[in-house]
């Protein structure tokens, strides 16, 4: 259902499209969770494994993710202009991508996994972590396609069915994990057999919504013709929006190789807090979804002034949310850390986290929040760079520094993520006050490139 998002209250507007947004991201989120309290109960060993597989699984979200932020900005800002044909077409291109490199992900998983793991170091974990993530690799062209569906129909302004295919999705991993993992005894392997199926489940929602009408994008195969340019055109959002998130692929694939440097509790530890603050950053991902076809409506509609207050008043929301969550944790930090593990070496090393980073949780809801506005804009580069800033430039050579050169250990791991949240942040309010993403929209448009 297409939802004219240039009009009306921009505070409610906002509230109304990101209230699907964070709940269907709640709902992923468990679905990652309710992954890691079954592990959790096999061993600190199995969590272990989990947590080292997880960044080559972040990866291929990251790679989905880019190409469904493409399509979601370009179907936005074409609706925007009233463009729907084009939509239309950036969708179908936008899939047809997915699948490709969803068979892709197959082949070069399957094949290079296992180095992988060891250059991450695995060592005695591998095999176990092998059995996890060769399934996964599986499994990844229905986890991609899923992700892209999702993404074209919150580019038309619909997140609420998006929602209702996140509930497919996770209702279904919550009721196999237990019967994988422990009635059938397959152990970690069988929570990613568990994912994959839940995955597919959600793949089949997404194909279903396109073809009973629940969208008002049009996938029309019969009459699909291939463009490079428009594969072009969602890659040059995509890839930015991709890199950003390959980057934190890569930054948790280096931070877990540190981490390992002190022990499998460690890294078991470090697994539980990044799902921790997958949580508490739930309302900031949820607005800044929000943002981005809201943003690029009012773009496309050339109502640059609407679009600047959506992204400074989701900052603010999204700065609240993620402070109040933090708080909360910053009260609670043992008790949050065993609901997933309770040795308490795990316990220790999540509770000095909890209550370091969540003092600056506020920073990251802005930070994410105006990076959506960027993609929005159809401007990634800044969302690109700032978050290189806070997962590459600034966090590993801080965490080098403070855990090895003054030997603060992983407390200086945990102080070097604060301390990268907080400059990634700040640079991207004085970026987008700036205001360039408005001169390059024009500057397209007088170059007869539509919205690219």
């Amino acid at each position: 259902m297409r939802k004219d998002l240039t009009q009306g209250n921009v505070t409610k507007t906002i509230l109304v499209t990101a209230a699907p947004l964070v709940l269907a991201l709640l709902l992923q989120t468990g679905f990652n969770i309710v992954d890691a309290i079954y592990v959790g109960r096999i061993s600190a060993e199995a969590i272990a494994a989990v947590s080292l597989a997880f960044p080559i699984m972040f990866f291929i979200f990251a790679i989905a993710s880019g190409i469904g932020v493409g399509a979601t900005s370009l179907i936005a800002r074409y609706i925007g202009s009233k463009k729907y044909d084009k939509a239309d077409n950036v969708a179908e291109h936008a899939l047809l991508s997915g699948l490709i490199l969803g068979l892709l992900f197959t082949i070069l998983g399957l094949k290079f996994g296992k180095p992988l793991l060891l250059l991450m170091g695995a060592n005695s974990l591998v095999e176990l972590t092998l059995s996890y993530i060769n399934v996964i690799f599986i499994g990844s062209s229905f986890m991609i396609i899923f992700v892209i569906g999702n993404n074209i129909f919150r580019g038309e302004g619909d997140t609420k069915t998006p929602m209702k295919f996140m509930m497919v999705a996770t209702i279904t991993n919550i009721i196999l994990d237990p019967i994988f993992i422990f009635a059938l005894g397959y152990g970690v392997m069988g929570a990613a057999i568990a994912t994959v199926i839940s995955n597919f489940m959600g793949f089949v929602a997404v194909i279903l919504g396109f073809t009973t009408g629940k969208s008002s994008v049009k996938i029309k195969p019969k009459h699909f013709k291939f463009d490079l340019k428009i594969i072009k055109k969602i890659f040059a959002i995509g890839i930015p929006s991709s890199l950003s998130q390959v980057s934190m692929s890569i930054s948790l694939g280096i931070m877990m190789k540190i981490v390992s440097i002190f022990g499998i509790y460690a890294v078991a530890s470090f697994g539980i807090i990044f799902r921790l603050d997958s949580i508490a950053i739930l309302p900031a991902i949820g607005l800044m979804m929000a943002v981005i076809p809201i943003v690029g409506q009012n773009v496309g509609a050339k109502k640059f002034d609407r679009a600047e207050k959506t992204a400074y008043s989701t900052a603010i929301m999204a700065a609240l949310f993620t402070g109040i969550v933090g708080l909360i944790f910053f009260t609670f930090p043992s008790q949050f850390i065993m609901i997933f593990n309770t040795n308490p070496e795990v316990i220790n090393y999540g509770v000095m986290y909890l209550r370091t980073v969540t003092l600056v949780y506020a920073f990251i809801g802005v930070g994410i929040s105006i990076s959506g506005a960027f993609l929005g804009a159809g401007d990634p580069i800044p969302a690109l760079v700032t978050t290189l800033l806070r997962v590459i430039f600034v966090l590993i050579p801080t965490t080098l520094l403070l855990a090895f050169k003054f030997n603060l250990g992983v407390l200086g791991i945990w102080l070097a993520v604060a301390i990268s949240i907080v400059i990634s942040a700040i640079t991207s309010l004085i970026w987008f006050k700036q205001g360039n993403w408005k001169k390059k929209h024009v500057k397209n448009n007088q170059s007869n490139i539509p919205m690219t």
